[in-house]
């Protein structure tokens, strides 16, 4: 059985993988769901100082001290940035890169080199006007593709704020996250932002890369939390 290590992305938190998590676990995987610092219940300890560092710090601990081997650390979104700049640190420890939905490293740049100017610059109002200058608003949060208005309502109600320096941070790697030996992604079909479908289709050529789709918004593993658990497990293999 793996062990699988699930990595939030912006305005959420470890909560968003339960039912996959649950699904993971009835087939006898072991399952972390860590959240972030800044968010979700770990929200009282945002402040400036919280940057991407401090992400891949929160994830590298708990497979240090949980003491993890053969790992297969799963990122969504943002989180692609947090997984890369783990496995980086600890190749030895990852057995699987798992980026769904995500982000793909650019060495020297940072999540919101991805986005327009021009949502860069509306980000950064809200920030400013909103987040105390240092917190990313929730409101920011795009089409969850979840269609009942009350699981849609409750969705919502418990996200929160993303620290924004995490955002601004570029990541610095050595390529040792190449290493890793099986690598993957997936993209979410349905309402395709930023540059998933671009990473979708470089992981289609690249040899030691496997490329998956999954007809699913943004939030597969909420929308789909059958379908995202099954293709993990599926990878883990």
């Amino acid at each position: 059985m793996a062990n699988f290590v699930l990595v939030h992305g912006t305005w959420v938190a470890g909560w968003i993988w339960r039912d996959v998590a649950e699904r993971l676990r009835a087939k006898g995987h072991l399952v972390f769901t860590p959240t972030l610092t800044g968010l979700g219940e770990r929200d009282h300890l945002a402040s400036p100082a919280v940057n991407l560092d401090t992400h891949i710090q929160d994830i590298a601990n708990v497979i240090k001290f949980e003491r993890l081997d053969n790992v297969v650390l799963v990122g969504t979104s943002y989180a692609g940035l947090v997984i890369s700049g783990v496995a980086d640190r600890m190749p030895e420890k990852i057995a699987s890169l798992v980026y769904l939905n995500a982000g793909l490293p650019t060495n020297g740049k940072c999540m919101m080199d991805t986005v327009s100017p021009e949502r860069r610059a509306a980000v950064q109002k809200l920030v400013d006007e909103e987040g105390g200058g240092f917190m990313s608003p929730s409101t920011l949060v795009l089409d969850t593709g979840i269609e009942d208005a009350a699981a849609n309502k409750l969705f919502l109600s418990r996200t929160s704020a993303h620290p924004y320096p995490s955002l601004l941070q570029p990541i610095q790697l050595t390529g040792q996250y190449k290493t890793v030996k099986r690598k993957a992604y997936v993209l979410a079909t349905k309402k395709i932002s930023h540059h998933f479908k671009e990473y979708y289709e470089w992981a289609t050529q690249q040899p030691d890369w496997t490329a998956h789709e999954l007809a699913t918004h943004h939030y597969p593993m909420v929308t789909a939390s059958d379908l995202t658990a099954e293709l993990l497990a599926t990878l883990a293999i």
